[in-house]
């Protein structure tokens, strides 16, 4: 694609965003016009583009108007012309004559006269004006602007690209996203302007690594067509809103901040799925913070800068899953008017996490399968396969493995879950993160209400915050902690835990069931388990444990001498 042509298809694009009309004419024929043109005329595009200027209604006036303008020095004129409606209108044309497509054409800028004297300097002839105005805006941008040609090769590039890599047009002219940002990112971009190249015209947010620093991006890419239509490349306008990002508010604290070894290790794991572009499986009980992991490893991402969703497949019903996983098109049930794009689609650039993936139904396991392998999917009722380009992330509190053995899940589907596994602990078993847990909680939630200070948290209640077993793990953690800041009246924050003598869910009970249990047998377990938790719990007091589970201190003994002679040793 020759530099000229390249030109006249950048101007072709600018002139789509000027407010006043562009019109091409070549050996008589309309070869160009813009939206502003044919608008002010009244046509439609259809009825302007391709046809002999003086065979349109009061076209044969304007054709006399841009030879008049041609001819004098001055290259513009006013003159009064008819639209397509017969109303008569007063404009100011501007017109030379201009290389076009290899040959000569007319060029004009049209405007009405009561519009033009704001558009233009004063004395400011339209030559060149014509001649300046690519240059002025590709030149002087401090935008990133692009052009590539049919095989994704850079063809031009602006001096805020040379700026911003720190390389010279020469080393980047002719080469492709992948020589200049790596194979990665390179892929990501091409994958983006194979897209353009269809026709669309794409706006992604999205960060690179440029001479050793995150750098992160808008971009507008939009299609370049010649004056039959045929696309012949792409043109990208990017901007640096590394500083915006930067000052965006992040929830996360750094890993160095948790004090457990069990979440250093997590961390140091979630570090390495950041880094990477794999799917991962995050695994806990719930309430244990598997969605904030999910989004600390998108925020330390390439992605960071994409759209981070999520869907919780235990709460959609089934019945609209599917529709809200890979979106419907028009008509494809009752009540879809429109089409609507999915949570996939939506998530282009970005992550998806499919929390509770363990809910999902069977057919849907089935279709997320096709599209985890191939990448592409049927929107409901569609015809057309549908390429994404995001990364997914899967949550759930089940155990999969167990799930794939009772039929209820997909052995080939968790498998290509399980390319990098993380397992979330229980609150229970990392204490010693509670007070940094809180802490960070307070201050979240005291930004949320707009509270003018964050409440400092009383010693005594960060003591019994660290003692109580937290059942519900980080989200009863939230839960108690909002409360208090509701509560709160100034000065310390004083927070109410719950009491264990007020518990009645302490304990997750975990019974095994061989052949030849009885109901009577495994209610025996459990009532034992209980009384033991319940001794444990009150520090050995036998009376107090009564208490705690509602039963006699002899009911309270008969369940003990079923286990360990310890649980008898105690104060009564």
């Amino acid at each position: 694609m020759s530099r000229s042509r390249v030109r006249e298809a950048m101007f072709s694009r600018l002139s789509e965003i000027l407010d006043h009309g562009v019109l091409v004419v070549k050996d008589g024929i309309v070869v160009q016009a813009n939206r502003a043109l044919v608008e002010l005329f009244g046509y439609e595009s259809q009825e302007f583009v391709g046809h002999k200027i003086t065979d349109l209604p009061g076209g044969a006036d304007l054709a006399s108007a841009l030879d008049k303008v041609v001819k004098q020095a001055e290259k513009s004129l006013e003159a009064t012309v008819r639209r397509k409606d017969g109303r008569p209108i007063r404009l100011k044309i501007r017109a030379e004559i201009v290389p076009f497509n290899g040959t000569a054409a007319m060029m004009a800028v049209i405007s009405e006269k009561i519009a033009i004297d704001q558009v233009y300097e004063p004395r400011r002839t339209s030559g060149e004006r014509f001649r300046s105005i690519f240059d002025s805006v590709f030149d002087a941008a401090p935008d990133v602007i692009f052009i590539k040609d049919r095989d994704l090769r850079f063809v031009e590039v602006n001096p805020a690209m040379e700026r911003i890599l720190g390389l010279p047009a020469s080393r980047i002219i002719g080469k492709k996203a992948e020589d200049i940002f790596g194979r990665e990112a390179g892929e990501r971009i091409t994958g983006w302007d194979l897209r353009v190249l269809q026709g669309e015209t794409l706006e992604k947010e999205h960060a690179l690594v440029v001479a050793g620093e995150r750098v992160t991006f808008l971009d507008v890419r939009m299609p370049l067509r010649n004056s039959t239509g045929k696309i012949i490349g792409i043109c990208g306008i990017s901007r640096d809103i590394t500083e915006r990002k930067q000052l965006a508010p992040r929830d996360a604290l750094s890993p160095q901040a948790y004090p457990s070894r069990s979440m250093h290790q997590i961390m140091s794991l979630a570090s390495q799925a950041a880094a990477s572009d794999s799917i991962v499986l995050l695994q806990g009980e719930s309430g244990t913070g598997k969605d904030y992991l999910a989004r600390w490893i998108h925020d330390h991402s390439p992605r960071a800068s994409g759209p981070f969703l999520t869907i919780n497949c235990a709460t959609v019903p089934q019945a609209l899953a599917e529709s809200e996983l890979f979106g419907h098109e028009a008509g494809a049930f009752t009540g879809a008017k429109n089409r609507k794009r999915g949570l996939l689609e939506l998530a282009e650039g970005g992550t998806l996490l499919l929390n509770e993936i363990g809910e999902l139904s069977r057919s849907l396991q089935s279709k997320l399968l096709v599209f985890l392998d191939s990448r592409s999917f049927l929107r409901l009722g569609g015809e057309k396969s549908v390429q994404v380009d995001a990364r997914i992330l899967a949550a759930t509190h089940r155990d999969l493995k167990a799930e794939v053995a009772e039929g209820r899940f997909l052995e080939a589907l968790f498998y290509r879950l399980n390319v990098f596994s993380i397992c979330m602990p229980p609150l229970r078993e990392r204490s010693e993160d509670i007070p940094t847990l809180a802490l960070e909680i307070v201050a979240k939630i005291a930004m949320d209400m707009n509270l003018p200070e964050i409440p400092p948290l009383a010693a005594s209640s960060i003591k019994r915050l660290g003692n109580y077993h937290w059942p519900g793990n980080v989200r009863e953690l939230r839960n108690v902690l909002e409360r208090g800041v509701i509560l709160w009246k100034r000065g310390r924050l004083d927070i109410d835990v719950p009491s264990r003598d007020s518990e009645a869910d302490f304990l997750t009970l975990k019974l095994s069931f061989p052949s030849g249990r009885t109901l009577r047998s495994m209610i025996e377990e459990a009532a034992t388990s209980i009384c033991r938790e319940a001794v444990r719990r009150s520090g050995g007091n036998k009376k107090a444990a009564a208490r705690l589970v509602g039963v006699s201190r002899d009911s309270l003994y008969r369940y003990l001498r079923a286990t360990s002679p310890l649980y008898l040793v105690g104060e009564d």
